[in-house]
């Protein structure tokens, strides 16, 4: 299922994703395990939540000079996000691509706050996710 137009962007939830820890290639902890960005909207009366995940594709993992950038895709449909960290100036970048369109990006030097500020983009439109009914919504 893909999000629309009815997903909120008042509510704003931030996710702080798990570095990747694999033995013998220490390069990866500066990349996230996974990342997921959610949206919430009422429809029928219904609370619903739609999530996106992106998982690492590791053989997408590349060092230029010092810049490191790994691409992560939507486990859901057609959409990825491109992580690079500079180890000069010590800052990530993250941007996020729906239908090779750009959605949306962040930049910061602090793991928690890129990666909060990052997923607090929430889902895009037309984002490939999961959506769940999670409560009735009572007027």
């Amino acid at each position: 299922m893909n999000s629309d137009n009815g997903l909120s962007k008042n509510l704003l939830a931030g996710f702080v994703p798990r570095r990747i820890e694999i033995e013998g290639r220490p390069e990866l902890q500066l990349f996230p395990l996974n990342i997921l960005f959610a949206g919430l909207k009422n429809e029928d009366g219904k609370l619903i939540m739609g999530t996106s995940v992106y998982e690492p594709d590791l053989t997408s993992f590349r060092e230029d000079r010092e810049m490191l950038s790994m691409k992560y895709d939507n486990i859901y449909g057609e959409s990825q996000v491109i992580i690079e960290y500079n180890t000069v100036t010590k800052y990530w970048l993250g941007t996020k691509y729906i239908k090779g369109g750009s959605a949306g990006g962040a930049i910061g030097m602090d793991w928690h706050m890129f990666f909060s500020h990052f997923t607090m983009l929430g889902l895009a439109n037309f984002e490939p996710c999961k959506m769940e009914v999670m409560s009735t919504v009572v007027n």
